[in-house]
This record gives structure tokens, C-alpha cells and sequence, in this order.
């Protein structure tokens, strides 16, 4: 996957722009922005953006369990074009409200190893790999939307994510609240991004 090494770390990308965190669940994805430097870095923004398609269930693997193998295979593609689409909408809205257009230097998407079966089919026949799928197609869609945005996208393995409760902190206090769980692992996945 793009941007992690053997090691599973993030290599810090130039630029004196932007680094993106994101923490997505079903339906909707948690974005932090910071910038600055690893050390010393500023809190940008934050927000919750949708990643459901219109007209789309947020649970579309759930949805597609009564449904025969053809109309369950053409909901889930329609599910994660949506989810795409709509996640590609949050992030250009949101960089568009800041008051300049910064440059940015990636997005770092959380994620945890998790594996489920190939086909539809076989997902399908487990509630949690349903759960564990849809996961997967919600973080994918958020990683392909920042491309299809024209930004680098990492893929950052949650257990690699720094400590930085010190920065944490100072981050949310600058932040305000909300700064649950997934507003700080979205601020270090940002923060792998920064040198």
C-alpha cells in the first residue's frame, strides 16, 4: 500500500502544507487537519463528513444479505462508488472552507489489519465479517476519494500510530470539544504525516 514501509511506519511527506487525518466508521468518517511540524504542529479543522451515498444504506452489506448473489454484488458496487463520491464531496468541502487554499500534503486513513473473504458470497455468511466489510469499504472509499482529490493517500495501521499525548492534548484543547477517541487517532494519523 502506498506510503507504508516494511516496518509499517508513514514516510513524512514535504511541503509546508497540510496533513489530513481520518478515522472512518459506517457512513461517516471523522477528519482532523493539522500543520505545522511533527514536533510543533497546529490544529487546523475539524469535522465530521458523510460517506454514505445518497439514497444508499450505511450498512450495505447488511442490506445486501437478503438479496441473491447478483442484486447483492451490484448493491455493494453501488455502495462503495457512493461511499467515494460523497467522501471525495466531504473532503473538497472542507478543504474549500478553510480560509486559504492550503496545499495538501496527504491523508493519512487509520486502519486496522483485518481479513474477510473475497467474494460477496462468502461475506454474506458472517455477521462480523459483514461488520469487518464494511469497514473496510468505508476506509477504502475515504482512501480513494483523497486520490480521486488529487492528495497522496497512506494507509496508517492504528497500532503504529504515535503516543503524542502531550501534543494530543494541546491539540484538543486548541480543537475543542468533541475530542473522542476517534478525533485523536484521526489527529496522529495527520500527525505521522508531518516531519
Amino acid at each position: 500500500m502506498p506510503g507504508l514501509s516494511a516496518g509499517g511506519s508513514v514516510a513524512a511527506v514535504a511541503g509546508g502544507g497540510i496533513a489530513v487525518g481520518v478515522v472512518a466508521r459506517t457512513g461517516r468518517a471523522v477528519v482532523v487537519i493539522v500543520r505545522g511540524t511533527r514536533d510543533v504542529p497546529g490544529f487546523a479543522v475539524r469535522r465530521e463528513i458523510e460517506l454514505t451515498g445518497a439514497g444508499l444504506p450505511a450498512q450495505p452489506y447488511h442490506a445486501a444479505a437478503g438479496l441473491d448473489r447478483a442484486a447483492a454484488g451490484k448493491l455493494i458496487g453501488q455502495a462503495e462508488r457512493g461511499a467515494a463520491e460523497t467522501a471525495a464531496a466531504g473532503l473538497r468541502d472542507l478543504m474549500a472552507s478553510l480560509p486559504v487554499p492550503p496545499s495538501v500534503s496527504g491523508v493519512a486513513v487509520a486502519v486496522k489489519a483485518v481479513a474477510i473473504p473475497d467474494s460477496v458470497e462468502d461475506v454474506l455468511r458472517s455477521h462480523a465479517w459483514m461488520h469487518a466489510a464494511e469497514g473496510v469499504l468505508y476506509r477504502e472509499a475515504v482512501l480513494a476519494a483523497a486520490r480521486q482529490c488529487g492528495w497522496t493517500a497512506y494507509p496508517v495501521e492504528v497500532s503504529t500510530l504515535p503516543a503524542a499525548e502531550q501534543i494530543l492534548a494541546a491539540l484538543g484543547r486548541a480543537a475543542g470539544r468533541p475530542w473522542r477517541r476517534a478525533e485523536k487517532d484521526a489527529a496522529r494519523a495527520a500527525l505521522t504525516l508531518l516531519r
